[in-house]
């Protein structure tokens, strides 16, 4: 079950990163820093999910806490790039804020 975890989160890191990356490009400053904000939450997911795939910690909580700080930075950068664009649909980021803590939760069970 750690692998599952850990390539979930891995996907899950990886994917941000990329939707971060692709909008680094604008001209706008705000929009710029919420994309930094999203590529090195993905970095953060990623990095904590290949450190639990590597077992580099035998309790889970370790790479959970590392999880945490790229989780919340997804969310808020996902949060702030919706109200600006003014297409906000809460379900989403319901769903997004769901998958990073069932994450973290994973990270600590297995």
């Amino acid at each position: 079950m750690r692998i599952v975890v850990s390539i979930l989160a891995i996907l899950f890191g990886l994917l941000h990163f990329i939707a971060g990356l692709t909008q680094f490009k604008s001209q706008d400053p705000a929009v710029r820093g919420s994309t930094v904000m999203m590529a090195c939450g993905g970095i953060a997911v990623a990095c904590a999910a290949i450190s639990h795939l590597g077992g580099a910690h035998p309790m889970g909580w370790v790479d959970a806490l590392s999880a945490v700080p790229g989780g919340l930075l997804i969310c808020s950068a996902a949060y702030l790039n919706g109200k600006r664009s003014g297409n906000f649909h809460l379900s989403h980021h319901i769903i997004r804020g769901g998958i990073a803590v069932l994450l973290v939760v994973g990270f600590i069970l297995w």
